[in-house]
């Protein structure tokens, strides 16, 4: 695969404009949580990598395997990218939760 690195730069840089578009166009003033979480979603979903093929050693975005491993093989071929995906997703809406709880602190607002 002579154009890996190249295909792989394209992606991110593409995935790093429309997380930066999310991050502007996904803001509530009234419910920051649900922005660090919608912004964390998206930021899992889209960096995850995943081998593209069970006994490969080339990396793909695991959304897009789990898409294509659907696709053709099957959703049972699809769960070998979406639990790693799954667990991404649940990481970042952790450490959403820690940010926003950290910054909730940091203003004074600390429940009773």
């Amino acid at each position: 695969m002579a154009n890996y690195g190249f295909f792989w730069l394209v992606y991110l840089l593409a995935s790093s404009l429309f997380i930066a578009i999310i991050w502007h166009l996904i803001v509530f003033r009234r419910a920051v949580l649900l922005t660090y979480g919608i912004r964390a979603i998206a930021i899992a979903m889209l960096a995850t990598p995943w081998p593209s093929h069970v006994d490969g050693p080339h990396l793909a975005p695991a959304l897009m395997v789990l898409a294509l491993d659907g696709i053709t093989l099957g959703t049972d071929a699809a769960l070998r990218a979406f639990v790693p995906l799954f667990l991404s997703v649940v990481l970042g809406l952790v450490v959403a939760a820690i940010v926003w709880l950290r910054e909730r602190k940091r203003r004074g607002f600390v429940a009773k």
